[in-house]
């Protein structure tokens, strides 16, 4: 019986050694306006800037499910507000954009394959900042909207097929920055929602619901959420659906989800973190809408799961 309680001194160091590591578990720093995507190749969620505590940030962090890991390897400069997509034809994150001080806003492009970044040369759309990227995968295309570009919210649509970007429409939704974007895999649609068309204090916040087809962008007239900006959506492909998160006008952060079918929207019965400004994904690995960062009143470094009923807080 004594046997079963001599735990051997190898066994004591690597619990200690255990115990240590928790207490010392690292986490991407609480920030504004970091971007992220779900790299399938790697199965894990790519963090990359953001604004925190008056500086910006340019750490990459990965996230594989238990633990946060920061890069070691050098990538893009510091900034606030980049929109980084997953590439599924060809394994890789892309990252365009964003907004740096003196730089102002930027419009540069990046992919990072692995843990590697590299800058890509080919000519890309006009630098800007608040917008944001999907993945077409029925056309294999990625596809950008709007955002902002010296102070003034601008609304053109772009793809880039792998190689080169090509400008596709001036008209369809007003000029915005601060909306949801997401794309509906099995309709073969980018969907788009809300958002501002104005910055600072005159904000006005919208409540339409868009969708592209790679030719023309469709009003949709449906009831769903209330106007609202810095709000985040994304597909789940279990279910066929939208989902949507958060956002908030006259700087109130919502706790809402809502869920949209291609027909209709409905507000799920059940909330979850106040949130503006967060970034969410479906995760491949674990099957589940993940959401992370955003802010409500600070900044949050916060990572949840959308489980059947409820969202679930998963770290830190």
């Amino acid at each position: 019986m004594k046997d079963r309680f001599r735990a051997p001194l190898a066994l004591i160091a690597t619990t200690l050694a255990a115990v240590s590591c928790r207490a010392q578990a690292v986490f991407p720093l609480a920030a504004y306006s970091a971007g992220a995507a779900y790299d399938a190749a790697h199965h894990g969620l790519v963090v990359f800037g953001g604004f925190s505590s008056g500086r910006y940030l340019g750490e990459t962090w990965d996230w594989d499910g238990s633990a946060w890991t920061k890069s070691a390897t050098p990538g893009p400069s510091a900034r606030n507000s980049p929109a980084l997509v997953y590439d599924a034809k060809r394994g890789r994150v892309l990252m365009f954009g964003g907004d740096a001080s003196p730089a102002g806003d930027l419009g540069d492009m990046w992919e990072r394959v692995g843990d590697r970044w590299r800058q890509l040369t080919a000519p890309a759309p006009p630098a800007r900042t608040t917008h944001l990227m999907v993945y077409d995968s029925r056309r294999d295309r990625v596809v950008l909207f709007g955002g902002v570009a010296g102070g003034e919210t601008l609304g053109d649509t772009w793809e880039f097929d792998g190689d080169r970007w090509m400008r596709m429409a001036t008209d369809g939704p007003a000029a915005r920055a601060l909306y949801a974007m997401a794309y509906d895999s099995a309709r073969g649609v980018t969907v788009l929602f809300g958002g501002t068309t104005l910055l600072g204090s005159d904000t006005s916040s919208l409540g339409d619901t868009w969708e592209w087809d790679g030719r023309r962008w469709a009003h949709i007239s449906v009831a769903g959420p209330s106007p609202r900006e810095h709000v985040q959506m994304t597909y789940d492909p279990r279910y066929k659906t939208m989902v949507l998160h958060g956002g908030g006008a006259s700087d109130a952060e919502a706790a809402e989800t809502w869920l949209y079918d291609g027909h209709h929207w409905t507000r799920a019965p059940y909330s979850g973190p106040s949130r503006r400004n967060a970034r969410m994904m479906f995760d491949e690995q674990a099957r589940a809408v993940i959401l992370y960062g955003g802010f409500a009143a600070q900044p949050s470094n916060e990572l949840w799961r959308l489980g059947d009923s409820s969202w679930v807080r998963l770290a830190p």
